[in-house]
């Protein structure tokens, strides 16, 4: 070609394709799923290595019947130089096969997020020493924005190198995370546990959060973000917090009573916590599994000296037929509507808590076995008034006098 300067692309696809030439944002097509964008995008995260045409083929029409596969690529190809040249990009070949290897062309220099990120990770895994591979995991972590192209997040190919991807970040994450504990910089370590944690929320980047938090001595700040959490993996996920998690929990605990504080302000806090956990004074108290075994324990203690009764109630959602509910979309409704009905019914001085996806666990003070059952009725009646007449709940109860503290276990 006439002109010798090569073509510089700025390309990012963490978070979505965008692609920038001249200071300029560039659109090479309305569908960002088209398969001639998908072409650019596997060769260039390819990089130096380049792709074979075989895989590249086999991934762009897999499972597709092509009475002829060299025509179409062709037509591919000549569609991307296309919407290229549409898109007011220099002619170039963007994509060039050397001995049955697809590589980026020669001509163009990629200035790509995710080939920049792969690099950082490259030079952090060889550098001599821990300290001499925190400034590359640094540059690692500030790379990844977000997911690889979510537009495709669907597709397998995508699929496999966005796991890929992610497990170098929970690298960079670890080994930055390590690093600012050790340091004491509790807030850089807070800062990168905080972005992890908002972009995979399933994966307890939040414990790395709250240590940081309880480092740096913020502590209503750490259990906001412990209750947060609890409340995510029981409401979203149906799971019960882990262990590590329960253990961020005592932490707290153990540090809060170290720290001396104004009464007024102490008081401020709870009365604000309060007003942010339940919106019914007058029902029983919705709280976590932590605070649950905690309740657990001081009525344990209290009844010896007060001779008051109390119960732990397990309710089980089940289907009409007394079966576990499969279709999560209906059990998640269910829960709600389940813990709805707890609250209208229990009384102020009840405590209770979600403790699966389909399961909340109760505690009755002053009760006896037999007005157990008579709770259990006007919970599942209200249950039914407000799921419908098919919903059905098993349960089970245990006085806490004949309870061994295995409960504690669990923490």
């Amino acid at each position: 070609m006439g002109n010798t300067e090569k073509t510089i692309l700025q390309v990012n696809m963490f978070g979505g394709l965008a692609i920038n030439y001249e200071g300029k944002n560039v659109s090479i097509g309305k569908n960002k799923t088209a398969k001639y964008i998908q072409l650019l995008e596997i060769v260039w995260l390819a990089g130096d290595a380049g792709i074979q045409k075989d895989q590249l083929t086999g991934i762009l029409y897999d499972r597709e019947e092509q009475s002829n596969l060299s025509n179409s690529f062709n037509n591919l190809i000549y569609q991307m130089h296309k919407q290229m040249d549409r898109a007011g990009l220099p002619p170039r070949d963007y994509v060039v096969n050397k001995d049955g290897v697809f590589f980026t062309d020669e001509e163009v220099i990629l200035d790509s997020d995710v080939l920049r990120f792969k690099e950082n990770i490259a030079k952090a895994r060889a550098a001599g020493s821990d300290a001499e591979s925190i400034p590359f995991y640094k540059a690692a972590f500030d790379e990844y924005r977000s997911e690889l192209l979510p537009e495709l997040a669907t597709a397998e190919w995508l699929i496999i190198q966005s796991v890929q991807l992610q497990k170098m970040y929970a690298e960079s994450v670890v080994a930055l995370g390590s690093y600012y504990e050790d340091k004491k910089d509790y807030e850089s370590m807070q800062h990168v546990y905080k972005k992890a944690a908002e972009l995979y929320p399933d994966d307890e980047w939040q414990i790395g959060e709250i240590n940081a938090l309880i480092g740096m001595e913020a502590f209503k700040e750490a259990y906001a973000v412990y209750d947060e959490t609890v409340r995510y993996y029981t409401d979203e996920l149906g799971v019960t917090p882990s262990n590590d998690l329960l253990e961020c929990y005592d932490k707290m605990s153990r540090q809060i009573t170290n720290v001396p504080g104004k009464i007024l302000q102490i008081r401020d806090g709870i009365l604000e916590h309060r007003g942010a956990v339940s919106d019914n004074d007058d029902g029983a108290y919705d709280c976590s599994f932590p605070s649950f075994i905690d309740a657990y324990h001081i009525l344990s203690r209290n009844m010896e000296r007060s001779g008051q009764s109390v119960y732990m109630m397990l309710l089980n959602i089940v289907d009409y037929e007394g079966k576990k509910i499969s279709n999560q979309a209906k059990l998640e409704t269910r829960a709600k509507l389940l813990q709805e009905a707890i609250s209208l019914t229990l009384r102020q001085g009840d405590t209770y808590c979600k403790y699966s996806a389909s399961q909340y666990l109760l505690l009755l003070v002053g009760t006896n076995k037999e007005s157990c059952k008579t709770v259990y009725r006007r919970l599942l009646n209200k249950f039914k008034l407000l799921a419908g007449p098919r919903t059905e709940l098993d349960y089970s109860v245990v006085s806490l006098a004949d309870l061994p503290d295995r409960l504690a276990e669990a923490k």
